[in-house]
């Protein structure tokens, strides 16, 4: 298979594979990192062994699936090391703390990804980079009212979610 080939091909299932490791990690840069290790990786082996397209539109798929469970058992484990050592240098009490923080941190981002789109990104904008209606207003191009509205409604819906 000639580079010119490859790259026809690559065009093809850089989509798809994007697709399958979005809906794995639910973040863009993740899973852009996922295909192109991918895609080099492939590349490597239609140098190698002559795969035809064929081979190589099964192979991508499935070798995206399985990077991305390769690269998400790498976080945990480095999580794992990590909490490790929080945990060498503090008490018990301080530990449960820190774990049980880390729990509700996790339980609140799995609700917030249960909120509408539009609740999710506002929501977000606002907690993560602490952003002013106004400013939140500004950047998204919504007035000012509905940005307040959608912020309101989407502390509800997440305090409905967190009940459940």
């Amino acid at each position: 298979m000639t580079a010119q080939e490859f790259e026809h091909i690559a065009r093809m299932l850089r989509p798809q594979m994007m697709r399958v490791a979005w809906e794995f990690f639910r973040q863009t840069e993740e899973a852009e990192d996922v295909v192109q290790e991918v895609m080099m990786r492939l590349w490597m082996r239609t140098k190698q062994r002559g795969l035809g397209e064929e081979d190589l539109v099964a192979m991508a798929i499935k070798a995206t699936k399985n990077q991305c469970v390769s690269n998400w058992r790498k976080q945990k484990l480095r999580q794992a090391e990590m909490i490790d050592d929080d945990l060498c240098h503090i008490g018990n009490e301080m530990a449960d703390t820190a774990l049980l923080a880390e729990e509700e941190r996790i339980i609140i981002d799995n609700a917030i990804c249960r909120l509408p789109r539009s609740e999710q990104r506002i929501l977000r904008m606002k907690q993560k980079t602490d952003l002013s209606s106004d400013e939140i207003a500004a950047v998204t191009g919504i007035p000012v009212r509905s940005v307040r509205t959608i912020l309101s409604s989407a502390r509800r819906n997440l305090l409905k979610l967190l009940k459940q």
